[in-house]
């Protein structure tokens, strides 16, 4: 993450960043797992794996491709947690949730016209998503 935000403003990020992300969560929280399931705790484990690889990203050396790859996974493994967890940890999940959608938001600005301030406004999302996301993936995992 700090890798990524530090190198975010010295690179100009191309029209496909974070293209085709898909909103995560569900509406039927009732098929939900709780937090002592197996289906959490791994997708827990998955979420904790992907938000490290995209913390790890550093566009100057690989590029955007590696962001937008990077993104692809979070939002995959997000999806699939917060399915997981919401029955247990809603208000949470709709938090992270929120933040999630800022990252899409702020890329979609991005895309718009790329500027110091708009790099600087995505990797300010980046960062608040993936400190919300770790600390709920913590809580979870705390209870496997």
């Amino acid at each position: 993450m700090r890798r990524w935000a530090a190198g975010v403003g010295t690179v100009v990020i191309g029209a496909g960043l974070l293209g085709g992300c898909s909103s995560g969560g569900s509406s039927d929280s009732s098929a939900a797992a709780t937090s002592t399931t197996p289906d959490v705790c791994g997708s827990a484990d998955a979420l904790r794996t992907s938000l490290s690889g995209l913390g790890d990203v550093t566009i100057v050396q690989q590029g955007t491709a590696a962001l937008d790859d990077a993104w692809s996974t979070v939002e995959d493994d997000w999806a699939t947690f917060a399915d997981d967890a919401k029955g247990k940890y809603s208000w949470q999940v709709d938090g992270v949730q929120d933040d999630a959608d800022a990252v899409r938001a702020a890329a979609d600005t991005v895309r718009d016209g790329s500027s110091a301030q708009t790099l600087a406004a995505l990797a300010t999302a980046v960062g608040a998503f993936l400190q919300s996301a770790d600390a709920l993936v913590d809580e979870v995992r705390s209870t496997c």
